[in-house]
């Protein structure tokens, strides 16, 4: 229990001091400096875990996200993603149906000799790209 009070005590100091650290210029135009190198985690990104950590340990209902998901939500600039499934109706912007599917065609007699050189050349190919 000590040991997790302990944790506890040195996440919210650490969030305490990069909230002073924000004020300085110097200190917000190199984190600007490191956010801009193309990684996956970022200091915002990180301070965004943290406080979740801490709004869990304090008993909020709260999903702490890992710093790269919240990185990718951050910088997420894509359109919103649709609702997956099957539609009950087709949309309003539908290019047509599909066309009907054609009546069997009768199957027609396989080619003793064609298939005999397809297995030949097949045989060759195998021999060429592995030889063994």
């Amino acid at each position: 229990m000590e040991e997790s009070l302990r944790g506890m005590a040195q996440v919210v100091d650490l969030l305490e001091r990069h909230e002073c650290a924000w004020e300085d210029k110097e200190y917000r135009e190199a984190v600007r400096q490191a956010s801009k190198k193309p990684c996956y985690v970022n200091t915002e990104s990180k301070v965004i875990t943290l406080r979740q950590m801490v709004a869990r340990d304090l008993g909020f209902q709260v999903a702490v996200n890992h710093p790269r998901l919240c990185h990718l939500c951050l910088t997420d600039d894509s359109a919103p993603q649709k609702n997956r499934g099957t539609p009950p109706v087709p949309s309003s912007d539908a290019q047509g149906q599909f066309p009907l599917r054609p009546s069997k065609v009768p199957a027609r007699s396989v080619d003793d000799e064609a298939a005999a050189r397809l297995r030949r050349v097949i045989y060759e190919l195998d021999r060429v790209l592995d030889p063994a």
